[in-house]
């Protein structure tokens, strides 16, 4: 199976004067392609490869006022204390097929786990200079946080004769296996989310959903030192849509993040800080009749 996730996140965020005399305000967006392939290793066992490309971009929206915090500038560009470039993470799961009722009704259950392996696209310095030295220009967002990742998921599914004809739910962990080459250590990352879809509906020739996540993210490190807005949590909630056109199946969802304690991490840390934050997500998947000789031998 081959497929392609996009993902567009606009961040519109502001907070109070950190000493310059002004208050900050501006907008955060992130475009993200990223492209997967599943290959099917037995009947009960397959593997996923997937890359993250794009870029973030930051405006800066007080014109009048210059800020060695911000300014007009994306994750693509180098900076002082980053490098740039398109790439993010990339992954390698694998996944058991431990429950599985067929094409029928019935319960479905995934197990997985694997790795995620970062990109050098990543900051090389501490952007809020917690060891007390002079403050210079600095950025603070990149594509990667340049550490390697330890990723557990699971997913359970039920599919059904009557609305929500598909419900289910998944639960994934990803943990950071130690610390970047420039000293940060990322946070620990929860991610549980629910959803449910209806029966095809005639008048959009598709069907329709809701969803919701809720998202935990535990203290992140800059040479062990704690990196201000690394924690939060989130309710993410959201719904979409599902065509199948014949030759793929398209989602389209979504999602307004709702932050219930913390901030994005793109910030200064100041706790005044407020956001509206919107997310769209489109996915595409197609299962090709196709089969790798040596895997069957």
């Amino acid at each position: 199976m081959v497929g392609a996730n996009f993902n567009y996140q606009f961040i519109d965020w502001q907070h109070g004067d950190i000493g310059e005399g002004f208050d900050h305000l501006g907008t955060l967006s992130a475009t993200i392609f990223s492209p997967n392939i599943t290959i099917g290793l037995t009947d009960w066992w397959n593997i996923t490869f997937s890359q993250v490309i794009g870029k973030r971009y930051m405006t800066w929206e007080v014109d009048d006022n210059v800020t060695i915090h911000h300014r007009d500038e994306g994750s693509e560009s180098d900076f002082d204390n980053a490098i740039g470039g398109y790439l993010g993470d990339s992954r390698i799961l694998v996944r058991f097929l431990a429950l599985n009722a067929g094409m029928g009704p019935g319960s479905r259950l995934f197990i997985g786990g694997g790795v995620g392996i970062p990109s050098k696209n990543t900051l090389t310095s501490d952007p809020f200079f917690l060891n007390g030295d002079e403050v210079k220009p600095h950025r603070h967002f990149s594509m990667s946080e340049g550490i390697y990742k330890a990723i557990f998921e699971t997913q359970f599914f039920v599919k059904r004769t009557t609305n929500p004809v598909f419900v289910g739910g998944t639960f994934s962990i990803e943990y950071p296996l130690g610390n970047s080459e420039y000293g940060y250590t990322g946070s620990r990352l929860l991610d549980f989310s629910f959803s449910a879809f209806s029966k095809k509906i005639n008048l959009i020739n598709g069907s329709i959903g809701g969803n919701v996540m809720i998202r935990n993210t535990s203290e992140a490190f800059w040479n062990g030192i704690s990196a201000p807005n690394s924690k939060s949590t989130l309710i993410i909630p959201g719904f979409g849509a599902l065509w199948s056109l014949g030759f793929a199946t398209l989602t389209v969802n979504f999602q307004y993040p709702i932050f219930i304690d913390g901030a994005f991490s793109g910030g200064d840390g100041d706790s005044n800080e407020e956001t509206n934050t919107l997310q769209i997500s489109i996915g595409m998947r197609r299962v090709l009749d196709f089969y790798i000789p040596w895997l069957y031998w």
